[in-house]
């Protein structure tokens, strides 16, 4: 199902699964995304699925402008991955990533994703689906890493490294190597292997990731 995910300062605030055919944003109560700030309009944007199963984001109020992708836009078709800035919030749209995961390159990426020598071949599409990290903070937030192999490294050579394991029962998460552990919504996570839950916030290296599956 798609997703809003919104944030202030890098901070995760809350992930909006789209349910309904329009979705209203602004400081009303009563939007379907309410987001108490002056900075924001009542209603600043609609955003509506279309026959076509594509969603159309629509600016409400001349006075409150909203940008996509760093873009002020009128109306615009979103795509997996745009992140949408209304005030001093972002937006970051996601699509079903069962979907998108075998679409998605893994260039330009802020992590190092190169798997163990022994885990070299990608597990069966067909019997397992894909899960995927959206980077919350950085100058590449909104960007996605496909975690399609056995192991997936994040974070930089000679820092804070963490490995994701991908099994049949679910995605773990371990330390690698670095000064500092990584986290799991705030909570390090020492020398412990954790399973990862769908909208879990990882942090490694001060690098902010949310996990989708």
């Amino acid at each position: 199902m798609p997703k809003l995910t919104l944030t202030f300062k890098g901070r995760v605030i809350d992930v909006f699964h789209l349910e309904s055919e329009t979705t209203h944003i602004g400081r009303n109560e009563d939007c379907t995304i309410p987001i108490d700030s002056l900075a924001i309009a009542p209603v600043q944007a609609v955003l509506t699925l279309d026959a076509d199963d594509t969603y159309q984001l629509q600016a409400t109020d001349e006075e409150f402008p909203v940008l996509v992708n760093h873009e002020k836009i009128e109306q615009t078709l979103l795509h997996h991955g745009d992140v949408i800035q209304i005030g001093k919030h972002t937006l970051s749209f996601a699509e079903d990533v069962m979907e998108l995961g075998a679409d998605l390159g893994q260039s330009d990426l802020p992590a190092d994703q190169e798997p163990d020598p022994d885990d070299e071949n990608e597990i069966d599409e067909s019997k397992s689906s894909s899960g995927v990290l959206q980077i919350m903070s950085g100058d590449n937030f909104g960007r996605i890493i496909p975690l399609k192999r056995n192991l997936t490294r994040i974070g930089h050579a000679g820092g804070d490294c963490a490995m994701i394991a991908r099994r049949e029962d679910g995605y773990f998460i371990s330390f690698l190597e670095g000064p500092n552990p990584p986290s799991i919504n705030r909570q390090p996570i020492g020398d412990q292997v954790q399973i990862l839950t769908d909208g879990d916030v990882i942090e490694v290296g001060g690098t902010q990731m949310q996990f989708h599956y």
